[in-house]
């Protein structure tokens, strides 16, 4: 949400997608939301058991979600192996991404051509974070950086199954504060860049016309789920 909310904001006309956010959630998303919760309080069973239950010929439906949770776990697990990728080497400074790679030649300094064309955050993000390859006929080689911090983030999941979920109690002391905090920087820092009053000028006006885009209605409620 922190990554994706505001990019949804500014691509479908600010705070016109408030709108059909909102109505999508109280329509849709707190009942179903609700209605989970009243399911797997009354039945105490797991995705599969729960249709089971209801009727055993929807055993499949559990299944399914079952399915689904596990591509959305491989999804979002990449994500969090790039954080962790980005959390060390934000360690360095500058910053890597802040400034293009300069190779000298003899005594004159070159900026990469590559990076110079783009920028220095793009170029970072293709050719360190993800070590592309030149074209689509090199398969290239191991991107071992990322390699290591994606098994750091499964061990991280490992660790939690394993616990149990009694050990989710003990961090969510941790996870549900720490969140408002990284927020409350984001702000800070946020309203410091350039240009930040023409992004706050574009949040709050709205774009009314956006509205009768079922895009936006689509990317409303996917954000909602």
């Amino acid at each position: 949400n922190v990554w994706r909310f505001p990019y949804l904001c500014q691509k479908n006309g600010g705070g016109a997608y408030l709108v059909p956010y909102l109505v999508l959630l109280i329509i849709i998303g707190i009942p179903l939301f609700f209605l989970e919760l009243a399911v797997g309080q009354r039945i105490r069973r797991g995705s599969i058991g729960v249709w089971h239950y209801v009727c055993p010929r929807l055993g499949g439906i559990g299944f399914s979600s079952c399915i689904v949770c596990l591509f959305v776990g491989l999804y979002y697990n990449v994500i969090i192996g790039w954080s962790i990728f980005y959390f060390f080497k934000s360690f360095q400074y500058p910053l890597p991404w802040s400034e293009c790679p300069v190779s000298r030649n003899g005594t004159v300094a070159v900026v990469e051509a590559e990076c110079e064309k783009s920028s220095a955050t793009t170029y970072f993000w293709y050719r360190e974070a993800l070590d592309i390859s030149n074209s689509i006929s090199e398969s290239g080689g191991l991107n071992w950086k990322m390699t290591l911090c994606l098994l750091v983030a499964w061990r991280i999941v490992g660790m939690a199954v394993v616990k149990g979920i009694q050990s989710s109690g003990k961090v969510m002391y941790f996870s549900s504060l720490f969140p408002y905090v990284v927020l409350a920087c984001f702000l800070v820092r946020g309203l410091l860049l350039r240009g930040a009053i023409d992004g706050i000028l574009h949040m709050f006006t709205p774009k009314l016309d956006k509205m009768l885009d079922p895009q936006v209605w689509r990317d409303a409620a996917t954000q909602i789920f």
